[in-house]
């Protein structure tokens, strides 16, 4: 052991050899519980040799020591229960640690500088606390404070740095034990298993019954004696004072809230240290954070310690310099001087936390002492309680003036850091409109919205507007804070507006008029402004889109006469939209006015001179054609929405729209992956065939924002007098449609012959967000039973593009790319089905060969459609699976997945078309079957989850798709399931029950429902299907399954699928009636070995009982088996 120590003392961490895997495995060797004394030996010794600071510094740089320590903290680690405390190693470990400590405090005369060194002490006597104290080692706090005493503690005289540094030693190391065990076990908000919050427990309890008072006792002697002006010192008094604060929240208040430690605390006030003032505000906010009634303890500790505390750290220098940010005389005084220094603003967030949780407490004293009012409650003394009632009003309008201050200072922590007072006060505020009902003998725990009080609003209001505006200067990494702290004061507006609803909305009113006439006349240009006036017009401009969130308005909405703000509303919309403001190149503003447009588009139907000018602005280089992302990709949508709302104004301008918008409608076929989200969360997408390419100007998504606008505007056309009609709406909508129609076949042709199977994938994604423009363009199109034919006919064309192009598709399922690209052209095609109805007999003219190369004089729009689905089948779904063994297959969950998102198109389509598709079923649906039945057959490994939930989601799919066919095509099942009907059924009698392997009674139960419409319809006229499959398959199956162990009868999905089954032989009997009771009898049922009583009695139940009461029946049948 010792060799390895040797060896180990030799390797430095600082170096790479530390990472050596010989050097780990000595380390983990070294560090087994046995060898623990060992190590502990070695560090005595070690420490005991070295004379100088070098000497120490190099043992702890070394891995023999870091291996040492691990070994003793192994063992101090283990709980008594995994590790039971003997005598001995108590004993021993206890011997060790006094030893180490005295070692370390008397170490070099005193003088010894090693951080590491202390903070591995502490952690190893704060490992013996939590694991032998108090029941195996009691005295392990008597002892440390003996090493006080000894060290001379009570006969101290300062400077001690001069005098005694062994006792600074002691109490370095102490400290940093205290913080150690709070740190990790006496803090609350640790996450601690039940038997550590045990032993957490018994611990305090212990201290507080023995220790506690000697230890406040020590540090109260300590700080009496420590000099602020010599550093070390005044780092441990700060350090003191933070270990005191924590620890009150559990320790008896009287060790702390004595003459004698607040005569201290007071002295420390007096001083000018932005560190020891800090650790008296933290000290304070643990004080008055320690539970106890509301009223009147909690109010008697804030109001004992005002005076001669809590007043003198507002007067300190420093803070009563930060608390006069905000201007009484001057609403929009701007507030300059230099910044402060870190440790200044340290002081100023920690007393800002003082602050609130001053005024928090308060705040609940107050709501107390309502409960208690007089005039309700006669038991309470009536002047105590006034007395009482104005002292804590005083001083919650006092620490909210405080507040206020503190909201206006120019860092972003210390401006949030009230942020639970000042809304618990916004809160408390009675509403200047009170409610019409008055409940009696409610206590009102508001306080009255005075003149006083409104002007303090105003005031934080002033404070507000400004915090809110966007930053002009500070980097992106502070932007994240930004949006967090500027969600905080939008809350206290919030607060304001509930308390005076008015106060809000002339202040947005007053700014923005003031801010207004600030700009320069014309030629707005950046570096012209000033960096205020561009963040209070910001300011404004953010707020005003706010305001939608803070007023409930009525029907009328924002701008009508019958809401109370509307006639400001008006005015403020008014100044927005006959300014210029959208042309200064300065983004948060154009983002925002183009908000505001976007949330306030009612305005112009009563202010509709503004209309074109602000169309002008989206369409030019301030909105859609902005250099920056954010604008024109919000500016995207709220295009949209902005012409949808107003359509009827802009309609006679629907050409010259369309020609502003021509070059922004192409698609860029370049495929993009999307990278992390920027501010705001804007995509920042990077071009993955080039990197230095320019970037889009649109992603395709808010590119059909554009389209929609557009179609919107063309529809509208159709219905005015002097729009030319249907025809002419038809040609502009052929227009728009134009750019990504062409686009098509060579962004497919590129998929084809991409390589890369990232780009590929890429390739694909494009295109469906290509298709997926097309399909939503289309949506705007007017639905009715008979759809114009001008319409039906752009429809069918654009159809005729994309399913030729489907040939160019990788075959393979799972081929990157090509499962987006299935799934745009399966939508459109869904589409499609649901605007072209089965009785639409619209003539479309073919252009260049249509479907399947037929140049005949023209087929309806129906039959077209059912063509084109047969046609894309194959395409959109590789059911035929290749052989060869050199070609790659994807995943069969991939594969899968792709047949059963195409099953949906075949629901929809018998559901709408009914027999009119019979034909084109007849055709798919075969194959589609087959397919299906040939993947669900292929071997599966159970621990492939994903597969395995996508097999079963397949056959039930299909199931389901069949249970809809035969509901719907009842006559004609047969036909739909082609010439093999025979085999067919056949399999998808075993396909239902292969359900139950997998306990699905959802697709068991959709297969007998299938099974059931094709009894009743050709059980009593083909004998054939009688004899040839209801008897050899599905009675068997029908009888049989809900007899086996996985049919689990007292589930609620398993019963309903009973029920179909019994449904199905009912079915049969009552198609066949004695010739399958015959059968029943004598063969099938013997052959289940059922006793004869029981074939009986199933036969008679069966011929006599209603359906509902035979599945009751049933149900009890099966039940008798378990």
């Amino acid at each position: 052991m010792n060799d390895i120590l040797i060896e180990l003392a030799n390797v430095d961490l600082s170096t790479s050899g530390a990472a050596n895997k010989s050097v780990i495995d000595m380390i983990n060797q070294l560090s087994e519980n046995g060898n623990w004394e060992h190590c502990a030996n070695f560090i005595i010794s070690n420490f005991e040799r070295a004379s100088t600071q070098n000497e120490i510094t190099n043992f702890t740089s070394n891995a023999a020591f870091y291996a040492c320590c691990a070994s003793i903290e192994k063992i101090l680690k283990q709980t008594p229960t995994t590790c039971a405390v003997t005598s001995e190693e108590v004993e021993k470990m206890s011997d060790f640690l006094r030893k180490w400590v005295k070692i370390y405090i008397a170490s070099i005369g005193g003088r010894i500088n090693c951080t590491i060194l202390k903070k591995k002490i502490a952690q190893c006597v704060g490992l013996a606390v939590m694991r032998y104290y108090p029941q195996n080692w009691p005295t392990i706090f008597d002892e440390i404070l003996s090493l006080f005493t000894d060290c001379g503690v009570y006969q101290m005289h300062p400077p001690i740095s001069d005098t005694n540094m062994v006792l600074l030693n002691l109490l370095d190391i102490f400290l940093e034990l205290l913080n150690e065990l709070d740190t990790n076990a006496f803090d609350r908000s640790l996450n601690l298993d039940e038997e550590q919050f045990k032993r957490t427990s018994d611990v305090k309890d212990a201290m507080r019954a023995s220790c506690l008072p000697a230890i406040i006792e020590v540090l109260t002697r300590v700080l009496e004696n420590l000099n602020i002006n010599e550093p070390r010192e005044t780092e441990l008094i700060s350090t003191c004072l933070g270990i005191i604060g924590r620890y009150t929240l559990w320790i008896d208040i009287n060790l702390i809230y004595n003459e004698k430690f607040l005569m201290i605390l007071r002295a420390y006030v007096q001083l000018t240290s932005p560190s020891v003032l800090k650790s008296v505000c933290f000290t304070l906010q643990r004080l008055f954070a320690k539970g106890m009634p509301d009223f009147p303890d909690k109010l008697s500790l804030i109001m004992s310690l005002w005076p001669d505390l809590i007043q003198k750290i507002i007067a300190v220098p420093v803070i009563s310099k930060a608390l006069r940010r905000t201007s009484s005389t001057q609403r929009l005084n701007h507030v300059n001087g230099c910044e402060d220094s870190e440790e200044t603003i340290a002081l100023i967030l920690e007393f800002a936390k003082l602050i609130q949780m001053i005024g928090t407490n308060l705040i609940k004293s107050y709501e107390a002492l309502a409960a208690i009012n007089p005039s309700i409650n006669s038991s309470t003394d009536a002047s105590t309680w006034q007395v009482a009632y104005q002292s804590c009003v005083e001083k919650i309008e006092i620490s909210f003036d405080i507040a206020i201050n503190l909201v206006a200072y120019n860092d972003g922590d210390v401006a949030v850091a009230t942020a639970t007072f000042v809304e618990e006060y916004l809160d408390l505020l009675r509403e200047k409109k009170p409610s019409k009902v008055q409940r009696p003998n409610r206590v009102d725990k508001r306080l009255n919205l005075t003149e006083e009080r409104i002007f303090k609003l105003s005031q934080l209001l002033t404070v507000l507007f400004d915090n809110v505006k966007y930053p002009t200067d500070d980097p992106d990494d502070d932007l994240e804070q930004f949006e967090s702290n500027r969600k905080v004061f939008i809350s206290f507006i919030r607060g304001i507006s509930r308390a005076d609803s008015s106060l809000v909305l002339d202040g947005i009113y007053s700014l923005l008029q003031h801010t207004l006439s600030q700009l320069p006349q014309s030629n707005y240009r950046i570096e012209d402004i000033d960096e205020l006036v561009l963040g209070r017009l910001e300011s404004s401009l953010y707020l005003f889109f706010i305001v939608g969130e803070l007023y409930k308005a009525p029907k009328e909405g924002y701008f009508s006469d019958s809401f109370e703000y509307g006639p400001k509303m008006r005015e403020i919309m008014s100044m927005i939209c006959a300014s210029n403001i959208s042309s200064i190149p300065f983004f948060p503003i154009q983002l925002n006015f183009f908000e505001v447009i976007g949330r306030y588009d009612r305005f112009f139907s009563t202010s509709p001179k503004y209309l074109l000018n602000i169309l002008e602005a989206f369409l030019d280089s301030r909105g859609l054609r902005n250099s920056n992302i954010q604008v024109r990709s919000r500016c995207a949508y709220l295009f949209s929405r902005f012409i949808k709302c107003n359509k009827s104004a802009f309609v006679p301008h629907t050409e010259q729209i369309l020609q502003q918008l021509e070059s922004l409608l192409p698609i860029d076929p370049t495929p993009e992956i999307a990278g992390s989200s920027s501010v705001n969360g804007f995509r920042s997408s990077s071009n993955i065939l080039n990197e230095n390419a320019p970037r889009r100007l649109f992603s395709v998504a808010e590119q059909s924002f554009l389209y929609e606008a557009c179609a919107n505007l063309i529809v509208a056309r159709a219905a005015t007098n002097d729009g030319g009609g249907v025809p002419e709406s038809a040609r502009l909508f052929a227009f728009l449609l134009q750019p990504a129609l062409v686009q098509f076949p060579e962004m497919v042709r590129q998929l084809a012959a991409e390589k890369n199977p990232e780009i590929a994938e890429a390739r694909g994604s494009m295109i469906k967000q290509s298709t997926d423009l097309i399909t939503r363009t289309t949506r705007v199109l007017p639905s009715s039973a008979n759809p114009e034919p001008h319409y039906v006919q752009i429809l069918m064309e654009v159809l005729s593009v994309l399913v030729t192009n489907l040939a160019l598709l990788p075959p393979l399922p799972g081929a990157p790319g090509r499962g987006f690209v299935c799934a745009g052209v399966r939508a459109y095609i869904h589409r499609l089905v649901g605007y072209i109805g089965p009785d639409c007999d619209v003539l479309i003219k073919p252009s260049g060969g249509g479907l399947n190369g037929d140049t005949s004089v023209g087929h309806s729009a129906s039959d077209l459609l059912l063509r084109a689905i047969v046609t894309a089948t194959p395409y959109l779904v590789a059911i035929a699976i290749p052989n060869d063994p050199t070609v790659t297959l994807e995943d069969q969950d991939i594969r899968w997945k792709e047949l059963k998102e195409h099953i949906p198109l075949f629901s929809q389509l018998v559901l709408r078309y009914k027999n009119r598709c019979l034909q084109a079923l007849s055709e798919c649906l075969p194959p589609l079957i087959a397919g299906t039945m040939s993947a669900l057959a292929e071997p599966l490994d159970p621990s492939q989850m994903v597969a395995v939930r996508e097999r079963i989601d397949l056959r039930q799919s299909l199931l389901q798709l069949l249970q809809t066919v035969g509901q719907v095509l009842s006559q004609d099942i047969l036909v739909a399931l082609g010439p093999d009907a025979g085999n067919i059924l056949i399999n998808l009698a075993g396909l239902t029950g292969d359900c139950l392997q997998s306990s699905d009674a959802v697709g068991m139960k959709f297969g007998f429902t299938f099974f059931l419409t094709c009894i009743q319809r050709f059980a009593s006229t083909e004998d054939a299907f009688y004899e040839g499959f209801l008897l050899p398959h599905l009675l068997p199956l029908a009888f049989l399954s809900p007899a086996r162990q996985e049919f689990i009868l007292t589930d609620a999905q398993f019963s309903q699928t009973l029920n179909e089954a019994a449904s199905c032989i009912y079915a049969i009997n009552t198609a066949r009636g004695e010739i399958f009771q015959q059968f029943l009898r004598r063969t099938f049922l013997p052959q289940q070995n059922l006793a004869q009583n029981m074939i009986e009695l199933f036969i008679e139940k069966l011929s006599t009982l209603s359906l509902k009461d035979f599945q009751v029946f049933v149900q009890n049948f099966y039940s008798s088996f378990r």
